[in-house]
């Protein structure tokens, strides 16, 4: 089915780039921020609270623009939080990145996941879901091996810049590729 294909695929690339800087994000606080390491629990609460008001307000997002543009602004709003953290050395402006990239990733996989449900008959729900999750958490091993050997190679925030692109990519492609669907408010997957 190539939704479900192209979500799945969506869903490693995400999953895998934000592990690339997610490994390296203690050191980002210390040596980039120059903040306390004490700094770095503060920051992960505060990128909580952007996965938390998602959660709160994603269901009805998606109801209102439908799965594939929420997913579109999901997936773009990851990358760019990512390539500004990459960007940043402002400790206030990487806590409102964090919020915006939580926000934005809670979206995308609240949204991947209420697509599968839907989409995925009962009787094969099971094996569906544990592809997918062989998929992104396969994604996250490997990019939280590939972060730590990037920032060793280019430096702490070569991770978070590396990740922006891939996902701007993956993400642009699976809207141009169903592009028709997001316009079918009724089509199974937009329900």
């Amino acid at each position: 089915h190539p939704a479900i294909r192209d979500i799945t695929l969506m869903a490693g690339v995400v999953a895998g780039m934000d592990a690339v800087w997610f490994a390296v994000f203690v050191l980002y606080v210390i040596k980039v921020l120059h903040q306390q390491p004490g700094a770095y629990g503060l920051l992960l609460a505060i990128g909580a609270v952007g996965g938390i008001l998602a959660g709160a307000g994603g269901a009805a997002l998606t109801r209102r623009i439908g799965p594939w543009h929420s997913l579109l602004i999901a997936g773009l709003v990851v990358a760019a939080t990512q390539a500004g953290l990459g960007l940043t050395g402002n400790v206030i402006i990487a806590a409102v990145l964090l919020m915006l990239s939580s926000a934005a990733f809670a979206l995308c996989s609240m949204t991947v996941v209420t697509m599968l449900q839907r989409e995925v008959p009962d009787a094969l729900l099971g094996r569906v879901n544990s592809v997918f999750g062989t998929v992104t958490q396969g994604a996250e091993a490997l990019g939280a091996i590939a972060g730590g050997i990037l920032a060793a190679a280019a430096g702490i925030r070569a991770p978070m810049l590396a990740g922006a692109v891939p996902i701007a990519v993956v993400t642009v492609f699976t809207g141009w590729r169903h592009r028709t669907a997001s316009q079918r408010p009724r089509d199974r997957l937009a329900a």
